[in-house]
């Protein structure tokens, strides 16, 4: 795609002992791309379907998933979740002078395509019909997605850097 960022995914980090049964489901609801039922998580995480259906229930109650109550119900993974866990992950993983330097590497990137496409965002680019615009937009999404994270974990460690002061 575009110079600079990669589109991999977020990092997420799974707070629970590996080859655990929470684990396992953890692992494969962060896989997750659409609702899932009992018995697809069952099959997915090679346990019981009760034994999911009851870690499923702790999972709701910690915002990991939401449950749709259709019949049979279904649950998919919280983006949100997830997406504040990378933040937190990011914050405690990096310093903050690397925040500020990937953010500001970032917001180069944001202003090349801004002047690219003289838009301020890719919401704004009327004609992204060709194969390489749509790669574009595509990737200045994932940048402005992934300046925001950094944002919020330089804010998380500037938070940390006032509690010491």
């Amino acid at each position: 795609m575009g110079s600079g960022s990669s589109c991999k995914s977020p990092l997420i980090e799974n707070p629970f002992t590996e080859d655990s049964i929470e684990a396992r489901l953890y692992e494969t609801i962060a896989r997750m791309q659409s609702p899932s039922t009992v018995s697809e998580i069952a099959v997915r995480t090679d346990c019981e379907p009760q034994t999911v259906r009851e870690y499923l229930k702790s999972f709701v109650s910690l915002g990991v998933v939401i449950e749709h109550r259709d019949t049979p119900p279904t649950y998919e993974r919280n983006d949100a979740y997830f997406d504040w866990d990378t933040v937190k992950t990011l914050a405690r993983e990096h310093s903050l002078a690397e925040l500020e330097e990937h953010i500001q590497t970032l917001f180069e990137q944001i202003q090349l395509y801004q002047e690219r496409y003289d838009a301020e965002s890719p919401d704004d680019v009327t004609d992204a019909t060709a194969d390489s615009v749509k790669e574009d937009m595509t990737e200045w999404m994932v940048v402005r997605a992934e300046l925001r994270r950094y944002e919020q974990a330089r804010q998380i460690r500037l938070s940390k850097s006032d509690d010491c002061a």
